[in-house]
């Protein structure tokens, strides 16, 4: 193999196993249990959505997997979930030539941040069908969709920094 071919197998390996990970992701989300799990967890978000929404001083009812309150009502369906541009942030960690040490810290600190987002954007967007309900659309399905696609890649910049940083400091890493 020529070095000219040979520096691109890492991309090419960073490449398909990213793509491996996608795929899986998309295959688990059609197993039905999975599904049952999805609304659990979908619950779960509407819950703690609208304990912050009421933390705000905003009388919000929640029922499975509806927030409420007298003048507008939200529902946290599948795609409101955050769990696929966590995933994708985790298929790019877990892809990346790195030791598992670093990436397991990477793939649990990331995961969160991207979730606290999403509770963060299930409580502006009721509050923008409360209070601007002709932005809601806008917000709902270009301004947050962006915001998750953006905030996946920085993370995963800031992890390739941190997890690089950690691998110079050790004589040991396996790391390139």
């Amino acid at each position: 193999m020529t070095a000219r071919l040979r520096g691109w197998v890492p991309v090419l390996t960073f490449g398909l196993k990213f793509c491996a990970l996608m795929a899986l992701y998309y295959v688990v989300v059609l197993v039905p249990f999975v599904d049952r799990l999805f609304f659990q967890y979908l619950r779960a978000n509407a819950w703690l959505s609208g304990a912050i929404v009421n933390l705000f001083g905003q009388a919000c009812q929640v029922t499975d997997v509806t927030l409420r309150s007298g003048a507008f009502a939200i529902s946290v369906r599948r795609g409101c979930d955050a769990l696929e541009p966590a995933w994708f942030f985790c298929a790019a960690v877990l892809s990346f030539p790195a030791p598992f040490a670093r990436k397991l810290p990477g793939v649990l600190a990331g995961s969160a941040v991207i979730l606290l987002l999403n509770l963060a954007r299930i409580v502006s967007l009721f509050f923008l069908g409360l209070r601007s309900p002709g932005l809601f659309d806008a917000a709902h399905l270009e301004v947050w969709p962006a915001v998750f696609i953006v905030a996946a890649i920085v993370l995963w910049a800031a992890w390739i920094c941190w997890a690089r940083k950690g691998a110079r400091s050790r004589p040991d890493h396996d790391a390139p």
